[in-house]
This record gives C-alpha cells, sequence and structure tokens, in this order.
C-alpha cells in the first residue's frame, strides 16, 4: 500500500509539472528603462526668461522639446512665449499634483518587466530603453512613441478622485469607461498597448471572428508581458464586469454561433462586440462595451495551449491567420 501511494504521488507530481503552463520569459535578461524628466525641466523655466528657457531645453531634450510645443501644445513655433507662459501657468498646479503622486516610481519596476519581455517575444522590434516624463493638454494623448522614447503625459494618469477630472468638460470629453484609465496604475497597460500597435497596427477589418481574435492576439500578448497585473486592468473591465464575463463566456459564444455573427462583416454586428462603452447595447449594462477582445483571447488562449502550438512564438502567433487559429483553436467554453 505504501508504494502504490508513493507512485499516486509522483504520477500527480509528474501531472502537476506537465500541466504548469512554461513561462519562457521568465529568465529574459533585464531591460533597464532610463527616465528623462522633461516634465521637471519644462516647469522649471524661467518664465521671466522664456525664450533663453527654451532653447535650453531644445539642447538638453532636442528629440522632444519641438514636439512637445508643436505637436502637444499645437504651437505655431516653439517662439510662441506668450502661449508657452499661458500653457505654464495653467497647468503648473497639475504639475505639482503629479509630482506628489509620483506613480513612476511604482510604474517602472512593472515596465521594466514589460519591456524585457516584450524585447524577449519580438527581438527584431527597436525597443526604446528611454520614457519621457511630460504634462501637456488634458485633451491631448497620455501616452506617445517618438523617435526614441515613449513619452508618458502624467496629466492622464492622477488618480479617479483628482479633482481635475470631476468637471463637467473632462466628464464630457471622457466618459466612464476612458476614465478608468486616468489611474496611475494604467501607466504600463497604455504603454504597452501603444508599443504592440506601433509593432503592429490592429487589423481592424475583415469579419466579426477576425477582428475579434486579431483584438485577442494583443490581449494574450499584453498578459504574458504584464503578467503580474489584474485581469481587469489588462482587460480594462471593473471587477463586476470580468465576473460577469467569466460567468457568462458559453452564453456569449452561444449567441454568436446561434445568430451566425462569427462571419458577419456587418459594421453594426462588429461593433456591438468590439465597441469601447460603459455598457453592452446587446448583454446589457452589467456587460462591458468590447467584450469582443475577451472572447478573442479566449480563443488564442486555447489555440496556443493546444499541443501542435507547442513551439508556437508570439511573433508566429501574431502573423498567423485568424481563421486559422480559429478552426484550430477547438474553443468550446
Amino acid at each position: 500500500m505504501r508504494i502504490s501511494f508513493l507512485l499516486i504521488l509522483v504520477i500527480l507530481g509528474m501531472t502537476a509539472c506537465q500541466s504548469k503552463r512554461i513561462d519562457p520569459a521568465a529568465g529574459a535578461p533585464r531591460f533597464p528603462i532610463y527616465l528623462e524628466k522633461f516634465d521637471s525641466a519644462f516647469f522649471n523655466i524661467d518664465t521671466l526668461h522664456t525664450s533663453q528657457s527654451i532653447d535650453s531645453l531644445l539642447v538638453h531634450y532636442p528629440n522632444f522639446t519641438a514636439p512637445f510645443l508643436t505637436q502637444i501644445l499645437m504651437l505655431q513655433s516653439v517662439k510662441d512665449t506668450i502661449s508657452i507662459n499661458m500653457f505654464y501657468r495653467m497647468y503648473k498646479p497639475v504639475y505639482i499634483e503629479a509630482q506628489k503622486l509620483n506613480a513612476i516610481q511604482t510604474t517602472k519596476p512593472i515596465l521594466e518587466e514589460g519591456f524585457k519581455r516584450l524585447h524577449f517575444y519580438f527581438p527584431k522590434y527597436p525597443l526604446t530603453h528611454k520614457l519621457t516624463l511630460f504634462v501637456g493638454p488634458f485633451e491631448q494623448f497620455g501616452n506617445i512613441i517618438t523617435k526614441d522614447a515613449v513619452a508618458i503625459g502624467l496629466q492622464a494618469h492622477l488618480g479617479l478622485g483628482s479633482s481635475w477630472y470631476l468637471t463637467e468638460q473632462m466628464q464630457a470629453m471622457y466618459p466612464n469607461f476612458l476614465r478608468i484609465r486616468f489611474a496611475p496604475n494604467y501607466i504600463a497597460v497604455n504603454t504597452m498597448e501603444n508599443l504592440l500597435n506601433d509593432m503592429e497596427p490592429l487589423k481592424e477589418q475583415g469579419n466579426l471572428i477576425t477582428q475579434i481574435i486579431e483584438s485577442g492576439k494583443r490581449q494574450y500578448i499584453l498578459k504574458a508581458c504584464l503578467p503580474s497585473l489584474a485581469d481587469t486592468l489588462l482587460f480594462g473591465y471593473s471587477d463586476k464586469q470580468l465576473s460577469i464575463l467569466n460567468k457568462e463566456e458559453s452564453k456569449i459564444w452561444e449567441y454568436m454561433v446561434a445568430e451566425k455573427l462569427s462571419y458577419s462583416t456587418n459594421e453594426s454586428d462588429i461593433s456591438d462586440f468590439l465597441q469601447e462603452g460603459d455598457n453592452n447595447q446587446i448583454f446589457g449594462d452589467l456587460f462591458p462595451g468590447n467584450i469582443g477582445k475577451y472572447i478573442g483571447y479566449k480563443i488564442v488562449d486555447a489555440w496556443m495551449h493546444q499541443k501542435s502550438q507547442a513551439n508556437v512564438t508570439m511573433e508566429k502567433m501574431l502573423s498567423t491567420p485568424a481563421q486559422q487559429i480559429f478552426s484550430g483553436a477547438n474553443y468550446a467554453p
């Protein structure tokens, strides 16, 4: 009896080891990130000598100063000192709040892990080692890929409780499903999504199942690159929304099959599954708007863990036609 019991333990141990998913990127070399604090440099300029201060910024931050002034602040010239001083006065309090929050302190280690993994999975992509911090207008992007860096707009990551986001103008400009990403812990997610789209722009064409799977590919890579982050952050869902998707996954798929939506090219059908929103037009207020990326992720996950895909790289997965993934996934929630 004792021998049999020990044998069972060995078999169970072997089974557990075999079922455990291998994480090939865990041991990849460290990918250091260097911070360029353009935000501090800008908001410490001498506004009594603005022109000279901007000249100094152009020297010390040659790849970011001019784009910041002409593309982010939308100025006609880097010499428009009147507009520069006006922006400085309006946004200095925003900069001070961002400094107190210091979100990059906790985000940098997560990003370094994410960059390490992205570089491991896609070594041909010229991934930068530099993060440029800035504070820009609220109506502008909060995450930008520049010539030699990823630029993070701290005005877009002050936290949902920030008074800057509670004005009528901001709430009209950004609905709830967008404002949820203004939290500091979304910096890493937004950055990695931006890099993925720069590396391989999302294909927003084809039938519904094709677009769902293309979206799911990115979610799969995102989860592999940021394994320490919760799925709520990776998908942009609330706890309740993710919980109901986990619970109702099979019903969502059954609906798609029953209504023969998989190969639909109807814009309305595609919008129902892939348009971001506070809720879903088909399944109701408890469901998030973009449920397609969730179903797409599940299909890609099922395909990647078929035995026949044991040696498939992330590069290969990303380039594999969506229909091939769909056919081989045997997705059955």
